[in-house]
């Protein structure tokens, strides 16, 4: 009976400790995206614009996370001379897995992978056509530890996307604020 007592008492103080060490996070980032999209009929493509993110996070493990963020990747235009005839605009919300790795005390590595509901929409001389597709999501980023619980953050984060015939590969690379509680 001691055993069984001695055994309950480790599991429950296990438990306590992993759900201490467990902590849930916010954040935001805005830089650039770049979409890799070939434009081989307009006089001039623009495959670059702001990129903003939004996300969430729960740490379930000292150095794993489950995370889920919004990043809207702005647009592509291509133009013939001053007419702009095809704009695709992306956005996503993906749902990951990040493990973290600590360089120092207020340096941490992240690594993500993850699936990104990927959605697009194209517009051109022909109308507008929509388009969502899940594809896979990677991302690599750094922290830095400002106080115990907000972090300044900088990300890349990678993803494909597909609409009206077009396809092409997004990233972008971005810097924010975490904020954990």
């Amino acid at each position: 009976m001691k055993k069984l007592m001695s055994a309950a008492a480790l599991s429950a103080m296990t438990l306590f400790v992993g759900a201490a060490s467990a902590q849930a996070y916010v954040g935001g980032t805005v830089g650039f995206s770049n979409f890799s999209v070939d434009c081989p009929r307009f006089s001039n493509c623009d495959t670059q614009d702001t990129a903003l993110k939004i996300f969430g996070g729960y740490t379930v493990a000292p150095h794993f996370a489950i995370e889920a963020a919004y990043i809207d990747f702005g647009g592509t235009k291509g133009s013939v001379g001053s007419v702009n005839t095809y704009t695709v605009e992306t956005t996503a919300f993906v749902v990951n897995g990040a493990y973290r790795f600590d360089f120092s005390p207020k340096w941490t590595g992240v690594a993500r992978l993850g699936l990104a509901n990927v959605s697009s929409d194209l517009k051109d001389a022909f109308g507008t056509t929509s388009d969502s597709a899940i594809k896979l999501f990677a991302g690599v980023g750094v922290e830095y530890g400002v106080t115990k619980n907000v972090k300044v953050i900088g990300a890349l984060d990678l993803t494909n996307f597909e609409v009206g015939g077009s396809s092409g590969s997004l990233n972008a690379v971005s810097a924010g604020v975490q904020f954990a509680f």
